[in-house]
């Protein structure tokens, strides 16, 4: 049984949802970091810019919730394959000037770890860019494994702090991973060094809690334990820090039926004095945005939180059914909302 947040009630939309205005600017995950240059950068998974184009690419967006305009800054035509048939962006954060990008499935075609017909979420791979997304290292084709084996951090997503990772908790980043893109169960945690990222070996994970509730950190991926479950439940995770309220949000999803976009999707978000819980349940909407409409990965972009900290805007994904088809296929979402604190 998840407490309820002692610290937020609950959650109150104060706008509707919010359809790019291009509708032929495509594409959906949208894992947002926001710059030094005081921009926000995203990278969205199977762009369509006019064309088809699977993999991902690098996106910068520009201007504020309601006027913002989305540039493509690299189509990263490599990356190909469609769904979970090839690399999809799980996370991005920018520490000291340099964006780094993490994604999933770089060995495609991996069972998921639950449900047979979901999509899987394993492999991942971190590049970095100090050209804000022109250009990336490692290339893609001088990547040999995956940085991260396996469903276990099979999708990373930064936990983000501020502008260029302002008002990091310590020296380090950290990132959180479920164990599948849709419907997963488990949550694991990782950090690193802010000047190591790209080291895997470097990397350590919560591995055990020691009598006190604080974590046990070890360099073995195969130990690590999940510090929040909820099973099937857990779709590609969100985790900021809103030192507004001193609170890390948590944002996940679940899919009514596994991928299946026709019965509809449900919110869940959660929060925690740290990193590694305990958790406790902010607010959970069924159907979200309606049966039909099919919303996925919520992100929180820092950049567009107000002075009150607790005036925000979701970005998420639009649908890929019939409906979504109608209203514009793969598009980015904003919504309004307030956070009712206690």
């Amino acid at each position: 049984m998840i407490p309820q947040s002692s610290v937020i009630k609950g959650l109150e939309w104060t706008g509707p949802r919010i359809p790019y205005a291009n509708r032929e600017i495509k594409g959906d995950t949208y894992p947002l970091t926001w710059a030094d240059d005081g921009e926000i950068y995203t990278a969205a998974g199977d762009p369509c810019w006019g064309a088809s184009h699977s993999g991902l690419d690098v996106e910068k967006i520009t201007g504020g919730p309601t006027d913002y305009v989305i540039e493509q800054r690299n189509a990263l035509t490599d990356y190909t394959g469609w769904g979970g048939h090839g690399p999809k962006p799980s996370g991005m954060i920018c520490v000291n000037g340099v964006l780094y990008l993490a994604f999933q499935n770089i060995l495609r075609g991996r069972m998921p770890a639950h449900g047979l017909l979901s999509q899987h979420g394993s492999d991942a791979q971190i590049v970095y860019s100090s050209t804000k997304g022109q250009f990336w290292t490692p290339a893609l084709a001088n990547i040999a494994t995956p940085m991260f084996p396996g469903n276990h951090f099979g999708g990373p997503a930064f936990i983000n702090f501020g502008q260029n990772n302002a008002g990091a908790r310590d020296q380090y980043v950290y990132a959180v991973s479920g164990d599948q893109w849709d419907n997963g169960s488990n949550l694991r945690l990782g950090r690193v060094s802010a000047d190591r990222i790209m080291e895997a070996g470097q990397w350590e994970f919560v591995c055990a809690f020691n009598p006190d509730g604080t974590p046990a950190w070890q360099r073995a991926l195969g130990e690590a334990i999940p510090v929040f479950s909820l099973h099937r439940q857990l779709g590609l995770p969100e985790m900021v820090w809103l030192a507004g309220i001193r609170r890390y949000l948590l944002f996940t999803w679940t899919l009514h039926g596994d991928f299946d976009p026709t019965l509809g999707t449900d919110l869940h978000v959660f929060e925690a004095p740290e990193p590694w819980g305990p958790f406790s349940h902010v607010y959970s909407e069924e159907l979200w945005e309606g049966r039909e409409y099919n919303p996925y990965c919520p992100r929180l972009p820092l950049k567009w939180v107000a002075a009150d900290g607790v005036n925000l805007w979701l970005q998420f994904s639009g649908a890929w059914s019939e409906q979504g088809h109608r209203e514009g296929f793969y598009r980015s979402n904003v919504r309004p909302f307030k956070l009712l604190l206690k």
